[in-house]
């Protein structure tokens, strides 16, 4: 998504939300208890399928739950242990923006946690490399600033990295028009390694 639209998304989804009742305090944490159950507590996860949105703006965690909500991007079934098979469209399809502004808010105040694996040193070297040539614009400070409004990457499991990398590759993830230019020019292995640089980071 390119920067202005970037903002005029942010200005219509303040106006709607400003429109609409919010989740009340104990809703929240209801609905934050549900997401922790696969996202881990507070959501730092545990699971390598499954990424840490703890720390993540508000931005974007309400701009990933519309898409995710419409089915622009792909929503797969994961079964937390000891509980029942679920996926994030099942999860959002009966929130309102302002409850989708909630939980961003809720879990944009929490400390993100990097992952604790096992990555291969060299490799992270060059695609740390790749990183500050390719991805450093948009992805500041190797990818670990939530104010840019583009996830944490440094720092999430691996598997979960790879796994929507291949997404992206596959066409079941929507990504802005630069970044596809940008990985159009990466080759397979370029995307191991800058991938392995993410994993690498504390």
């Amino acid at each position: 998504m390119l920067f202005n639209e970037r903002i005029m998304g942010a200005i219509i989804s303040t106006l709607l939300v400003a429109s609409l009742p919010a989740l009340s305090q104990a809703n929240v944490a209801e609905t934050a208890k549900q997401c922790d159950t696969c996202h881990g507590t507070n959501g730092v996860s545990k699971n390598g399928k499954v990424p840490t949105i703890a720390g993540f703006s508000a931005a974007t965690i309400t701009e990933i739950l519309p898409q995710y909500q419409s089915g622009a991007r792909a929503a797969e079934k994961y079964t937390p242990k000891g509980g029942k098979a679920s996926d994030m469209k099942e999860v959002t399809k009966d929130m309102s923006a302002a409850d989708m502004q909630a939980i961003a808010d809720h879990y944009a105040e929490q400390k993100f946690v990097a992952a604790s694996q096992t990555v291969d040193a060299a490799l992270a070297a060059k695609g740390k490399k790749i990183h500050n040539k390719n991805c450093e614009k948009c992805h500041s400070e190797g990818a670990s600033l939530a104010d840019d409004d583009a996830g944490i990457l440094a720092g999430q499991w691996k598997p979960y990295l790879e796994r929507q990398f291949a997404l992206i590759a596959e066409g079941k993830r929507e990504i802005p028009k630069k970044m596809k230019k940008k990985l159009k020019k990466l080759s397979a292995e370029d995307i191991k390694a800058v991938t392995e640089y993410y994993a690498s980071q504390k």
